[in-house]
């Protein structure tokens, strides 16, 4: 079906697709690792947690959509704690105090923000800063 299609250039491609392997991770917090991948309207952490490491209470104003891509992860809302697994998906209304905790094998995530997270821009746009 493609066929019938133009290729897009490699200037065209390069505007609009990310390696996310070639994203510089960014340090959430001891055993938590990010690769930060903006777009105009949300943001999306490839985040890496080590076993059993654990982020800092909080919240913010941003709705979160967390995918288990690998392991399991302990995410804590509202005074509960809610064990996921690979292939699993938690919503996170935007307000309310959360973290995660790695598993015993830890995690890979992919978390979703709307709207954009401007402090994760900054993040990356710090990272990317510091290859140069």
């Amino acid at each position: 079906m493609t066929e019938e299609f133009v290729r897009a250039t490699r200037d065209e491609r390069r505007a609009r697709v990310v390696k996310v392997g070639d994203v510089p991770l960014v340090n959430l917090a001891p055993g938590i690792d990010t690769a930060i991948v903006c777009g105009n309207n949300l943001t999306l952490s490839f985040a890496t947690i080590a076993p059993n490491a654990a982020g800092a209470m909080h919240s913010h104003p941003n709705e979160q959509m967390i995918v288990v891509l690998e392991g399991t992860v302990d995410i804590v809302l509202e005074g509960k704690a809610y064990g996921l697994k690979t292939g699993e998906v938690m919503s996170i209304p935007s307000g309310l105090l959360h973290t995660g905790v790695g598993g015993e094998k830890g995690s890979r995530l992919l978390e979703i923000f709307t709207p954009a997270r401007k402090d994760f821009e900054e993040k990356l746009a710090k990272a990317l800063a510091a290859l140069k």
